[in-house]
């Protein structure tokens, strides 16, 4: 069977108005954080396998070979790209970095998820302050209030939730991964299986671990209520706990928590923060704390913080919505003879909304510009202009 008429699973062609209107998407973003004063930074889209190979991650990756049978990849992630030249370039933290670009995660054919992603995002390198996390937070309201994003909200929650339940119950690398498989799906009778499979005192807490979200209030009350007393759980609880009050404080919006949530990437240490709205099922904004990353490259600690973003999920709700930009449509069509072109092209410069005609004759732009719905056409020959209205403007 032949491919050359079929995409690849997770991927799509977009085309005219939904493409125009990604694009300028991308480009509000990035006059957003330009404008908060962040430095723009662009990795390749093809790295060495050994950039990912600390994430627990690996099914996600598209896998080739060069030339000289290197292990290469697509990248799947932004972040951990930043952190290899963070380490690397020889550049001085502290540094405040954006990017946008494509991202391929290898998802199942029949998840219907996108394996082709656009993100878009900034990296806080070298900020050990809490500020920085809700730096990240009033980076994203900025952008989702400007591109118009209805009833969004954020949740909080902790890497090292996971983290410490693991070390706690001496997991291996396998019962890791099940175990976050059973809280990403928040899967109850699994748990139950799993904590009588790894019986501890941290039963109870577990196994309620899925229903440990919503009101931040209720939720620290009940999780502490099934901690043991020496858990170290319990200070990253009051972590969480004390980064909903700031943002609350400072930015005026209420957080719900999610005490199960689980790191979509291996790399995250410390807060969590997942970003949702109406009409959009999945959480389209991800971010937290990574304070070790740059130690995989060989580099001392530094302290970091970052959010992605799906400018896909966002693109595809502002059209639904009506507010994705709209493909802007030429006014004017000029037409000229071969020997006539210099001038046609002088005029389009001259011309607000003006295109040339690439017809060989002057029916044939007629035509065309009926069809489009043109306001006016422009003849030039012999040196002269006629103007001709084809009819008011239309919406496309």
């Amino acid at each position: 069977m032949k491919w050359n008429r079929s995409l690849p699973s997770g991927t799509k062609d977009r085309l005219f108005r939904e493409a125009n209107g990604a694009y300028q998407l991308e480009q509000q973003l990035n006059q957003i954080v330009q404008r908060r004063g962040y430095q723009r930074i662009e990795t390749p889209l093809i790295e060495f396998e050994d950039v990912f190979q600390a994430d627990d991650g690996e099914g996600l990756l598209y896998r080739f070979f060069d030339k000289q049978g290197r292990l290469l990849v697509l990248r799947p992630d932004m972040t951990m790209p930043i952190g290899r030249v963070a380490a690397t370039a020889g550049i001085h933290p502290p540094l405040k970095l954006s990017y946008s670009g494509k991202v391929f995660r290898f998802s199942d054919e029949m998840s219907g998820e996108q394996n082709e992603l656009t993100q878009a995002g900034i990296e806080l390198i070298g900020f050990a302050s809490s500020k920085a996390e809700l730096e990240c937070i009033a980076c994203a309201v900025d952008i989702l209030n400007t591109l118009q994003i209805p009833n969004f909200h954020f949740e909080l929650g902790h890497a090292g939730i996971f983290r410490e339940t693991a070390s706690f119950l001496k997991l291996n690398i396998e019962e890791k991964r099940t175990l976050k498989e059973l809280l990403n799906n928040k899967n109850l009778s699994g748990l139950k299986e799993f904590i009588q499979q790894h019986p501890s005192e941290l039963n109870d807490f577990i196994q309620r671990l899925p229903r440990l979200f919503g009101n931040s209030e209720e939720v620290f009350t009940e999780a502490q209520r099934l901690l043991p007393a020496d858990t170290i759980i319990r200070e990253i609880i009051l972590e969480i706990k004390h980064m909903a009050q700031l943002i609350q404080k400072n930015l005026g919006i209420e957080v719900t928590v999610d005490l199960g949530s689980v790191a979509l990437m291996d790399y995250y240490t410390g807060i969590l923060f997942n970003g949702f709205a109406d009409m959009i099922p999945d959480a389209f904004l991800r971010g937290g704390r990574y304070d070790h990353l740059v130690e995989q490259f060989g580099h001392d600690r530094i302290p970091a913080v970052g959010l992605g973003i799906n400018l896909d999920t966002l693109a595809a709700l502002q059209y639904r919505l009506g507010i994705l930009a709209e493909l802007k449509q030429p006014r004017i069509l000029i037409h000229a003879d071969s020997e006539d072109f210099t001038m046609a092209e002088e005029l389009v410069k001259k011309e607000p909304d003006a295109e040339l005609s690439l017809f060989d004759t002057w029916e044939e732009a007629l035509s065309y510009g009926k069809m489009w719905h043109y306001e006016e056409l422009i003849l030039i020959k012999d040196k002269k202009q006629t103007r001709v209205r084809i009819g008011d403007a239309e919406d496309e």
